[in-house]
């Protein structure tokens, strides 16, 4: 036999809870119409008994939550976000919210406010993608195994008007997510990877392998190769390597070429992470230089995203301990042969070398991150600048080494020239 279902009447309880005071209903009909068990209609029977339709109007009828935002508080997270973080994801509105505004509530509440307000999260997915999913390369197990690096340009200082690119040089760990080194320059070049080099370093110890592009930066063109000079075929070498290349040699570090975006993923979802947040960052320790901004990420950002966004890798670290005079090995050489006065020329400037006998000699030109020096015969001596700073007519020098030589060879140039 087919059972029929009957809706809850439950407008109509009084009527039916007079109903079973006068015995005009049973327990079972008035359970069944209104959908109260039999236990609860017994004792809504009673209370309708002694207090009336009373006992059936819900005492909080009319009153607001204790979660409820307050209409002012409302404002404040509104005006808040239109005028400071105008495209922030709504993750880190909230977080900022609560480190600097003193402002506490879920991400959720947060997210009701916004919506309710016409303001769209930047995350928000209106279509899944119909492209094939990439397949994921698994993690690494321990810290240390395997770094990813990586650089990219942004408009990191518009809050004060500078729409100039800038570009972040960074590497993070494989296993925990962690970044190992953050520098900032003009625009991506060999030093500011050896600066995020050295901080890894620094802050950790040797990894075992790294992982990055194929810029030219990072290896040789296949064409380009074979394409060696009489002194590399005579010094018995076989294939053509970049200054980064021979860096990793010196220091047993694997590396590992990616052949798309996809392969490192994890470093591409990070410059997601830092360029909706770190703009703000800037804009609220008013940091509006390529100085200021290195300072800031290598002694707070670092730390800051880290403690957020760090995981626990699955087995223990396996970072190597590095040479005492490994920061010897993370420049850029070249090779020169000095005049009659020890003089060399570089990209169009003259330099000195202070060391003895140096007249018509074969040397190696060492630029570092902050300055520069010469390798003669196993050892190195300090270089000074001969002339005036003025470009070179016929050659090239990019915008970080010009930095370098102002930076740190300026003073000399003037005592010399005075």
């Amino acid at each position: 036999m087919r059972t029929v279902k009957h809706p809850h009447d439950r407008e109509n309880l009084a009527y039916y809870l007079q109903g079973l005071i006068d015995n005009k209903y049973t327990l079972d009909q008035v359970s069944r119409i209104t959908g109260y068990t039999k236990s609860h209609l017994c004792v809504l029977k009673g209370k309708f008994k002694r207090k009336g339709e009373k006992v059936l109007i819900n005492g909080h009828k009319g009153m607001k939550p204790k979660n409820t935002v307050p209409d002012d508080v409302k404002k404040k997270i509104i005006d808040t976000y239109r005028t400071d973080f105008d495209g922030v994801n709504f993750h880190f509105f909230r977080k900022a919210l609560n480190d600097y505004y003193d402002i506490h509530y879920s991400y959720r509440t947060i997210y009701t406010v916004l919506t309710e307000a016409g303001i769209e999260s930047p995350e928000r997915h209106n279509k899944p993608k119909k492209d094939k999913v990439h397949r994921p390369r698994y993690r690494r197990d321990s810290a240390g195994d395997l770094i990813q690096i990586d650089a990219t340009p942004y408009q990191w200082f518009l809050w004060c008007g500078d729409t100039s690119y800038y570009t972040l040089h960074g590497a993070i760990d494989d296993a925990e997510e962690k970044l190992t080194g953050l520098c900032m320059t003009e625009n991506e070049c060999s030093y500011g990877y050896y600066d995020i080099l050295e901080q890894t370093i620094d802050r950790h110890g040797l990894m075992f392998d790294i992982y990055s592009d194929r810029s030219a930066i990072f290896c040789v063109s296949p064409k380009d190769k074979d394409k060696l000079t009489i002194q590399e075929q005579l010094a018995g070498v076989h294939e053509k390597r970049t200054q980064w290349q021979q860096i990793l040699d010196k220091l047993r570090i694997k590396q590992i070429l990616a052949w798309s975006p996809q392969a490192k993923g994890r470093v591409e979802r990070m410059w997601r992470t830092l360029q909706g947040r770190l703009p703000w960052y800037f804009k609220h320790y008013k940091i509006k230089t390529i100085q200021a901004a290195n300072e800031f990420l290598k002694t707070k950002y670092i730390d800051i995203f880290n403690n957020e966004f760090g995981i626990v890798a699955k087995k223990e670290a396996v970072w190597r301990k590095p040479p005492a005079n490994y920061k010897d090995f993370i420049c850029s050489k070249f090779e020169r042969t000095t005049d009659n006065s020890g003089v060399i020329s570089f990209q169009g400037y003259k330099f000195c070398i202070s060391a003895p006998d140096i007249a018509k000699k074969k040397i190696e030109l060492c630029i570092y991150k902050d300055g520069m020096k010469a390798l003669v015969d196993g050892i190195f001596y300090p270089v000074t600048l001969r002339d005036n700073l003025q470009d070179g007519i016929g050659e090239t020098m990019s915008t970080s080494l010009k930095n370098i030589i102002y930076e740190y060879m300026l003073t000399d140039c003037k005592k010399i020239c005075a």
